[in-house]
């Protein structure tokens, strides 16, 4: 089985390895086809995960492509992660968005929308050289933000898309754990769009396990691995919210906090990424020696994770913790978009949340609009369960996100500079069109050429 890979030279990438070798007995892959334009970096991500695959010995050739096209043709699968304009681009969006006095963030409120804008014209391309050169191929999407290129590319026609983010599941195991339950035993019911939803129920032999927990203020605070909500607001809500609900619902302490750090998550990632960097390119490093650098990139990274947006420092046991930890995580978008092609190409029917069309899952949103919810996955591909009425606590807050969502992934499929100015002042981080108007001159300046299409 061949996979390919669109956005080869990310960080991630070796992580998407260790999920092929781990299961390569049952979904027998023998190339993983990387591409990336930055093929100084596409090289070094290669070279790492060719050291991966020998680590756990494991015959899977890696190969670097020279264009998307040669890494497409006839692949089974097609992963897709590509972060158009790089870290700069990412650091770009977080300062802007501060500049105007508001949130800033890669994937909600400003900053996502103006990353969307730059993700949706090449992710079609994308999507279009699939159905031409591997018709039957499933693209699996963690390309951020996952739910509006979703939105975007089943409005353009992709069907055999999916969308997949480890927040969701991030959380589910989360609550495992503190319930003492098997994740595996339990169904977990959500609903939502990426990046925008909550729990409802923890149903273990049709019992709601739950229930209980919104009685006990300090199990509530251990759902979540920083301090994001307050205990009465939990109970008050009666959901479990997914962490960037967080920037929803205290986007002014968000912003503060970041402020006060006097740096971002981006410039954070971006630091790491060049440490990392320096040794990949060292000539004639060990592959153990590269292998130990990921690993100790890898821990920071997860051990620095809502660091910034909650105010908590990183203690050198949390990045310890975190590098034990690395490669036996249930979560992760790595493990998950796995999960995804072990239940495809076996016909091994599974329940996961993933990003899909509606098709009636969620009461009140369009067939075709993009929903996170829980989806059986066969060779048929996700088909949504029925996920029922939105809570009403929640209610106006998920509309006025999808309204935001559609207009946003109009205005990029139209090229329309009006649509999508009309998208972001829908925003419910936004909510101003004048502010709208002022941020999205400022990003399409600093954005160029990236969003010179629209007019």
């Amino acid at each position: 089985m061949k996979i390919s890979l669109i956005g080869g030279a990310g960080t991630r990438v070796p992580l998407v390895v260790v999920g092929l070798v781990r299961f390569h007995k049952e979904l027998r892959t023998s190339e993983l086809s990387l591409w990336d334009p930055n093929q100084e970096r596409l090289a070094l991500i290669a070279r790492l995960c060719s050291a991966m695959a020998k680590r756990y010995q494991v015959p899977l050739r890696i190969t670097a492509a020279r264009s998307g096209e040669e890494a497409i043709a006839n692949s089974d699968f097609v992963l897709a992660s590509i972060r158009v304009g790089g870290s700069a681009g990412r650091i770009t969006d977080e300062k802007v968005a501060f500049r105007h006095g508001t949130l800033g963030q890669e994937t909600v409120g400003a900053g996502g929308w103006a990353m969307a804008l730059r993700s949706i014209p090449p992710m079609l391309r994308y999507a279009q050289q699939i159905q031409r050169l591997a018709p039957s191929a499933w693209l699996v999407n963690f390309t951020n933000p996952v739910g509006i290129v979703q939105q975007a590319l089943l409005a353009a026609g992709c069907s055999r898309v999916i969308g997949v983010c480890d927040t969701p599941r991030e959380l589910f195991e989360t609550v495992a754990g503190e319930l003492g339950i098997q994740s595996r035993d339990a169904f977990f019911d959500y609903i939502g769009l990426n990046h925008l939803g909550w729990v409802r129920r923890v149903l273990v032999d049709g019992e709601d396990r739950l229930a209980s927990a919104f009685t006990e203020p300090d199990r509530l605070a251990r759902f979540y691995h920083v301090p994001l909500f307050q205990a009465e607001f939990l109970q008050e809500l009666h959901l479990l919210p997914t962490e960037y609900l967080y920037f929803y619902y205290h986007p002014e302490e968000a912003a503060q906090r970041i402020r006060s750090q006097q740096t971002t998550r981006g410039q954070q990632v971006e630091q790491q990424e060049m440490e990392l960097f320096q040794v990949l390119a060292t000539e004639g490093a060990m592959p153990e020696r590269l292998l130990d650098a990921y690993d100790t990139y890898l821990a920071r990274r997860n051990a620095t994770y809502f660091s910034l947006e909650t105010g908590q420092a990183v203690r050198e046991e949390a990045v310890e913790k975190a590098r034990r930890e690395l490669y036996d995580r249930a979560a992760g978008y790595e493990r998950i978009a796995v999960d995804v092609m072990r239940a495809i190409r076996n016909h091994m029917p599974t329940t996961m949340p993933v990003d899909v069309a509606n098709h009636g899952s969620i009461d009140g949103l369009d067939e075709m609009d993009a929903v996170e919810v829980p989806c059986l996955l066969d060779r048929n591909g996700p088909k949504p369960l029925a996920a029922g009425p939105v809570p009403k606590a929640v209610h106006t807050l998920l509309h006025e996100t999808k309204h935001y969502e559609r207009l946003t992934a109009q205005g990029a499929l139209e090229g329309s500079a009006a649509k999508a100015v009309e998208g972001l002042a829908a925003n419910p981080l936004i909510r101003n069109r004048e502010l709208a108007e002022k941020l999205a001159a400022d990003y399409r300046r600093e954005h160029r050429p990236w969003l010179d299409y629209l007019t």
